[in-house]
């Protein structure tokens, strides 16, 4: 599972940063991304809401740092 980290990403560019990785990782078939987004609720939702746009399903377990993404 390939792993993102969106530290020092400005929230405004996070949209725009997950369109290109996740259209990276659907071409190369990949079922499951990790993203970090530390412990930023803001983060996490900005996260959420671009998987929702895709019909991505988000794992959200513990309230960890970070959120597991199913592509598929």
């Amino acid at each position: 599972m390939e792993t993102i980290d969106l530290h020092g990403v400005k929230h405004g560019d996070v949209g725009k940063i997950l369109d290109t990785i996740f259209w990276n990782l659907m071409q190369s078939n990949q079922s499951s991304v990790k993203i970090i987004t530390g412990n930023s609720e803001t983060m996490k939702q900005l996260v959420r809401t671009t998987c929702d746009e895709y019909g991505f399903i988000v794992v959200d377990e513990f309230n960890l740092p970070y959120l597991i993404i199913n592509l598929i």
